[in-house]
């Protein structure tokens, strides 16, 4: 990774790619800003990088496990994987190479973004962009700015605001939570101002705070994001903003009064719920106090009420954390990893994107999604192979196990699925994506029935949950009645 770095670092200053190093200028990133991050161009060519790395010394199958490069589809031999994109290294905390994200310069190009695949060395929950180049800014000032994207990052440094990371558009982990906690326990989050950004910055201050960390967040015009903002407008009125900011309660309760200005009765409880669900799992029992009066106050609501509806959540979260009886049943232990019913499809449906033939696939990227899923193992391949078809169009599964040949039980797991086969695969592929939408209602009746039974003694919690309920079972219905025809 260090010698790619170095490799992607000269290129930029190439004559050839004098354009790339204007595009960077021209966004008022200094020359400074760009060695101090090592930031890089990514030839347009399908064999400059690895010519490099080979003449370096290195083994080209080490180079494919990193990423750096990819076997080719049909043939033999490899290519570079980050061709035409400029390139930002990801480090860790002692500033060795990790991994890489590449952004497009070419509109037809198929992603914005494409970062490095997991590999022994890089995983991308456990990494915070620019956290290396912050450490020191972020113990003087004992808090750190949490933005998006790297072009946010990098205006805030070219401002002299060095204590800021970007959690590079994912959702945060407890990982890296705790990894930001080693050096701060404060945090500012500043994200785009449109609603993605807003939805963000509330999951990922509930996340922060969950491990112990005090957070605030700050809104920014719509439209606007740290980049275009302190780039229009400067860096002291971003100050102002970031001092003006609200704990994650309070701005997830401005949030949904802007969106919802008069809400009705049952948008105001579905918002509690919601809520005191995420602060459930909050340690901090003072702030947990307060934030429950902050919400009474807010929604005119008995505080007790609130404290009581609370432990009900917790009894029932506590008292449903096992999978039904139905859905127990293991799997063989080959594999490492055991399966609910649940998860056999999820299985089935990831044996089909290896395998399957084409308009299965396309059928399958259409039908399902992230939410679909629970299985972590599961969820981790899915995530690769859609990155896989969205960027090449087509996957090889053996070339495809390459990528966990360090991890023995995932190994083990892929080849389980990838041996399966299938007499009539669109049927198979429905009947697993049926399994798991029907799955997923059957959970929802399940939560609203033992919420109704709780709340018997209200009769408008028991009317709001019992239109819910017959709601999720008309889907459900639907859902079978389409299945069977």
């Amino acid at each position: 990774n260090e010698s790619a770095c170095r490799f992607f670092e000269q290129a930029l200053y190439h004559p050839g790619a004098k354009k790339w190093l204007r595009y960077l200028t021209d966004r008022h990133i200094s020359e400074v800003t760009i060695k101090t991050f090592r930031i890089g161009y990514a030839p347009d060519s399908y064999e400059k990088l690895q010519a490099h790395l080979k003449k370096e010394g290195f083994p080209i199958e080490d180079c494919a496990k990193l990423g750096l490069v990819q076997k080719k589809e049909h043939g033999s031999g490899y290519f570079d994987k980050f061709r035409h994109r400029i390139i930002f290294p990801f480090q860790n905390i002692s500033g060795k190479i990790l991994g890489f994200g590449g952004r497009k310069l070419r509109e037809n190009q198929p992603a914005k973004y494409l970062n490095s695949p997991e590999s022994p060395i890089y995983k991308k929950g456990e990494l915070l962009y620019g956290l290396h180049q912050a450490i020191d800014a972020i113990r003087a000032k004992d808090f750190v700015v949490l933005v998006e994207g790297y072009f946010d990052l990098l205006r805030l440094v070219e401002n002299q605001f060095r204590n800021a990371v970007a959690s590079s558009g994912t959702a945060l982990t407890p990982t890296q939570a705790r990894l930001i906690r080693r050096y701060t326990k404060n945090v500012r989050i500043a994200y785009d101002g449109d609603s993605a950004g807003i939805k963000a910055a509330i999951r990922n201050g509930f996340i922060l705070e969950k491990e112990g960390l005090n957070v605030t967040i700050t809104a920014l015009p719509e439209g606007e994001d740290p980049d275009s903002f302190v780039l229009e407008q400067g860096i002291k009125p971003f100050e102002k903003l970031l001092e003006s900011g609200q704990s994650p309660l309070d701005f997830r309760i401005e949030a949904f009064f802007a969106e919802t200005p008069n809400p009705s009765y049952q948008a105001k409880e579905q918002f509690l719920t919601e809520t005191l669900q995420e602060l459930s799992d909050l340690k901090n029992a003072l702030r947990l106090g307060h934030y429950i009066h902050r919400l009474a106050e807010a929604f005119q609501i008995n505080e007790q009420a609130l404290v009581d509806q609370m432990r009900k959540l917790r009894r029932f979260r506590k008292k449903n954390e096992p999978l039904p009886a139905e859905q127990t049943r293991e799997a063989p232990q080959d594999s490492g990893y055991a399966f609910t019913g649940m998860h056999r499809a999820e299985a089935g449906i990831i044996g089909l994107l290896l395998n399957g033939q084409p308009e299965v696939r396309n059928f399958i990227m259409q039908s399902v999604s992230f939410d679909l899923f629970e299985n972590e193992p599961l969820i981790r391949i899915y995530d690769q192979i859609m990155m896989e078809l969205e960027e090449y169009g087509q996957i090889d599964a053996g070339k495809f196990l390459l990528r966990f040949q360090e991890d023995e039980p995932m190994k083990r797991l892929l080849s389980e699925i990838a041996l399966q086969e299938y007499k009539d695969e669109m049927k198979f592929a429905r009947d697993c994506i049926f399994q798991l939408k029907k799955w997923q209602l059957e959970k929802k009746s399940r939560e609203l029935q033992e919420l109704i039974r709780q709340e018997s003694a209200s009769s408008d919690s028991v009317l709001h949950y019992s239109q819910e309920l017959i709601a999720v079972r008309r889907q459900l219905n639907e859902l079978t009645k389409t299945h069977q025809e």
